[in-house]
């Protein structure tokens, strides 16, 4: 057989990464007692064997006929229960194996035969502190009976431990009476009768409970222990044991249970008008979704128009800016032409006042004053000749010879008045 070495608890002070809920392993170590070690010494096959639980907890591995059996029947339920009888100790029931034999069977040597059997608990208090009850029996058998001899003793302090109880002398022989009586005195007892040691682990390790109820936890723990459980089991049995093994209800506890019902019950029947409602919600929501769809479809189609509107709108802003800029420019270049213009104007003007008061331009004056003169004269001349034709003969002569001679007058003064143009 192997012991499986688990790990130990994490204390609160070291890291786990999650945070420790009320209903821990720690809490419920404060709440109650939890096995913490238990041994075998020169028992059966055992010689010094010492079990450590975790969380309460012991698992034996090992192939048949290792002893795993062998040490639930040394250890539990028997430190409970204090009965020697061959078929509470057997996990299979039977009567075969009793403990004389497990003392002095299987080629034990010797007349006589002395071992200890040892459960130790443990208990974390509010303050942190750790308090300590182990129970155990010491065990002597003799070849010259068929009966074995138990003295039982409880203790406070640590069992099989340097600061604690030793079982074994300075030789290493596992203690007599009068020597373990003696090494519990100040921290424990040795008890009188099996029926003593009963009492006291019942009352250290089970607070409030009464007889009855603590003989229905032996026996529940008689059949949970059997091996193959699972193979034949029975559920009726089973519930019936651990109904009678778990504490009675008082009336106190059962009127809590029925109001805890009640509220469950106005919790349900809440929680269904609840159900409803968001149902009701949901249709409502499912409505006011499709309202809010087809309000937001519209004002998007307005948002769009309105948004191509502005493009378009910001598009010919941009085209008459531009627009204003090339008019802005080109005022500013009609204004300085028509300022260049202006100036040209003005030397023109004095160019042409200069003219004016110049004799060419007197002359040139003159010789159209002159012109005009003979254009006149012209234009008379050529009445005075339509007036020949259509005049008598003689007539027509003194016409014409006025004519000539106004011509010839003319024609000189003319050249008499004539200058050079410049």
């Amino acid at each position: 057989m192997s012991v499986t070495e688990l790990p130990l608890p994490r204390t609160p002070e070291e890291p786990t990464g999650v945070p420790r809920s009320p209903g821990d392993a720690a809490d419920m170590a404060r709440s109650r007692w939890q096995p913490h070690r238990a041994g075998i010494l020169n028992v059966w096959r055992y010689y010094d064997e010492t079990f450590a639980f975790h969380q309460g907890r012991l698992l034996l591995r090992g192939q048949n006929g290792s002893g795993k059996s062998k040490a639930l029947e040394l250890l539990l339920p028997y430190l409970f229960d204090a009965s020697l009888r061959p078929n509470r100790l057997s996990t299979f029931g039977g009567s075969e194996r009793t403990m004389h034999w497990n003392l002095l069977g299987e080629g034990a040597t010797g007349k006589t035969r002395v071992g200890f059997v040892w459960m130790e608990f443990r208990r974390l208090c509010e303050d942190g502190t750790e308090r300590w009850f182990g129970c155990g029996a010491r065990l002597q058998a003799s070849v010259h009976t068929s009966g074995v001899h138990a003295d039982y003793f409880t203790t406070t302090g640590r069992i099989a431990h340097p600061d604690g109880l030793s079982l074994t002398n300075e030789s290493g022989q596992p203690l007599t009476r009068a020597s373990l009586a003696e090494a519990v005195r100040d921290h424990g007892a040795v008890h009188a009768s099996a029926a003593d040691y009963r009492t006291a682990v019942r009352r250290g390790l089970f607070v409030g409970m009464g007889e009855q109820r603590y003989e229905s936890l032996l026996t529940a723990l008689l059949q949970l222990r059997q091996p193959k459980l699972s193979e034949r089991l029975d559920p009726s049995l089973l519930s019936t044991l651990l109904s009678r093994a778990l504490p009675p209800l008082g009336e106190g506890e059962v009127a809590e249970l029925a109001e805890g019902f009640e509220r469950l019950d106005r919790q349900r029947e809440h929680l269904k008008q609840l159900d409803e409602e968001v149902a009701a919600a949901e249709t409502v929501a499912a409505r006011q979704r499709a309202y809010a769809r087809r309000v937001l479809r519209a004002g998007s189609a307005a948002l769009i128009s309105a948004t191509t509107e502005m493009d378009n709108l910001t598009r010919v802003a941009r085209h008459s800016a531009l627009e204003h800029e090339q008019a802005l420019e080109g005022r500013e270049s009609a204004r300085l032409q028509r300022e260049e213009q202006e100036r040209r104007g003005h030397a023109l003007e004095e160019t042409i006042e200069g003219l004016r008061e110049s004799d060419a331009y007197r002359q040139g004056e003159e010789l159209d004053r002159l012109r005009r003169r003979t254009e006149d004269a012209a234009a008379t001349s050529r009445r005075l000749d339509a007036a020949a034709e259509t005049a008598p003969t003689g007539t027509a002569r003194s016409w014409a010879s006025r004519r000539g001679t106004a011509a010839t007058g003319r024609g000189r003064q003319a050249c008499r008045g004539r200058r050079p143009w410049p």
